[in-house]
């Protein structure tokens, strides 16, 4: 028998074998980070909407995606009332701290972090050139757009156009991750994913309104007559994540969006495919 025949075949069954054996590792609860490979996974209890980059995620009349105190909270005496630290009535210090700020001109009572501010803590609206103009503040992701002009809107990253993922500083950090760096997130009810890539810092578990649309989702829910992203999706997740894989951000939205599936596919792929998804999300 030809050796180089014997060679090639013992190289494809390893490889065959490594594929369909890939473990997923052990993962340690929710919202616990684990690899399998290069790729670094979590899961999640539920996936929340991000709408920060949206050009009408905040209106000034407070009638967009978001509401103000989505991104606003009150301070006193320094301190910022939040949902944690004052479960009960923090939004109502924060309506009463907004409304007044509005009035005043003076945004010193209150910590806002939705959307951009001059170094007065004043708000900044968005100008020509930018979707709403005069009518909603420029919405801010950490990740941003190169060579696009700074305080305005087309500076971030849009959550309507394109699908991204919220990861924490700290997993940012020990994974070396990078803006755009590509991930997948998983809905083993629908048996469903979709790819994207780091567009924002928070909490894990996090997804912006195109990712939640492109697993099937409809994100947006009318409130007293205004479309609001505020329906989550309120099953478990997994989140994968290939801090390996790069689609650099760039102002051109549907090229970009392209360029993400695209090197998704390829990753998931080499992953193992949505069985390799339905095992570790298991």
């Amino acid at each position: 028998m030809n050796k180089s025949f014997v060679i090639i075949t013992i190289t494809c069954l390893l490889t065959l074998t490594t594929a369909k054996d890939m473990t997923c590792g052990n993962s340690t609860g929710s919202g616990q980070p684990w690899s399998v490979g290069s790729a670094v996974l979590f899961k999640s209890s539920v996936l929340n909407i991000d709408a920060d980059g949206a050009p009408n995620s905040y209106f000034v009349d407070g009638k967009g995606l978001s509401y103000t105190c989505d991104g606003v909270v009150a301070l006193e005496n320094g301190k910022r009332i939040t949902p944690k630290s004052n479960p009960n009535n923090w939004q109502e210090k924060c309506n009463a701290a907004w409304a007044r700020a509005q009035k005043t001109n003076d945004y010193s009572q209150v910590a806002i972090f939705g959307f951009m501010t001059d170094k007065k803590n004043k708000p900044l609206i968005q100008q020509d050139g930018d979707p709403f103009p005069k009518k909603a503040y420029i919405s801010q992701t950490s990740v941003t757009i190169p060579n696009t002009p700074n305080e305005t809107q087309r500076r971030f990253v849009d959550a309507t156009k394109i699908p991204y993922v919220v990861l924490n500083s700290q997993f940012v950090k020990k994974y070396s991750i990078k803006p755009g760096t590509v991930a997948l997130v998983y809905r083993a009810k629908t048996n469903k994913y979709a790819f994207g890539v780091f567009g924002d810092g928070g909490g894990l578990g996090e997804a912006s309104i195109k990712l939640h649309e492109d697993l099937g989702s409809n994100p947006i829910k009318i409130r007293n007559d205004v479309s609001r992203a505020k329906s989550r999706i309120d099953d478990p997740v997994l989140t994968v994540v290939f801090p390996q894989t790069v689609v650099p951000p760039i102002a051109e939205t549907q090229t970009w969006y392209n360029n993400i599936q695209q090197k998704g596919a390829v990753v998931l792929k080499e992953f193992g495919g949505i069985n390799q998804l339905k095992k570790c999300s298991q």
